[in-house]
């Protein structure tokens, strides 16, 4: 009898009931949002979404499922918006975090995602097209602009775009 409820105990605590079926792949696709990040399968099926506050646990889990360990976390120093934890994932995204809860993402040189509204690093200006429309101004950085709650930075020659960021993050100007 013992044997037998300690087997069933095992299996319980093994296979919960309520256990989330989705486990983050390779082949899953991370969308960054004005909101946060989105992922799909490769199908276009949304799996799950990481909205701004989502733990650094949590957040970290899932996408190193994604994008795998060679992942460089760091400390910015002196930045504008306080103590940050910032995990950069080379050619793909930078999440920044605030007090241990995801606060922002940055995307820029070599980075190859995609924001949801056919912004990246490299596309042209034209892509920067919204209902309610674009603002630009000129910053110490050079020509930034606001694209429904996108911001980034503009080439030199004002062609490209540069970088493209939300949320908190550190930014110079």
């Amino acid at each position: 009898m013992r044997t037998a409820l300690f087997g069933a105990l095992i299996a319980t605590l093994a296979f919960p009931a309520t256990a989330d079926t989705y486990w983050p792949s390779e082949s899953d696709i991370v969308t960054p949002t004005a909101r946060g990040l989105s992922v799909a399968s490769e199908d276009g099926t949304t799996r799950a979404e990481i909205p701004f506050g989502s733990g650094f646990q949590d957040t970290m889990h899932g996408l190193i499922g994604i994008f795998g360990w060679e992942v460089d976390v760091t400390f910015p120093q002196e930045c504008g918006a306080g103590p940050m934890v910032a995990a950069d994932w080379p050619n793909e995204i930078t999440l920044m975090f605030e007090n241990d809860r995801f606060a922002g993402w940055f995307l820029g040189t070599g980075d190859l995602l995609s924001t949801d509204t056919g912004l990246w690093h490299g596309a042209p200006t034209s892509n920067l097209t919204t209902p309610g429309g674009v603002s630009f101004f000129e910053s110490g950085l050079g020509t930034e602009f606001d694209s429904a709650g996108l911001y980034g930075l503009l080439t030199e020659d004002g062609a490209r775009i540069e970088a493209i960021w939300t949320g908190l993050n550190c930014i110079f100007r």
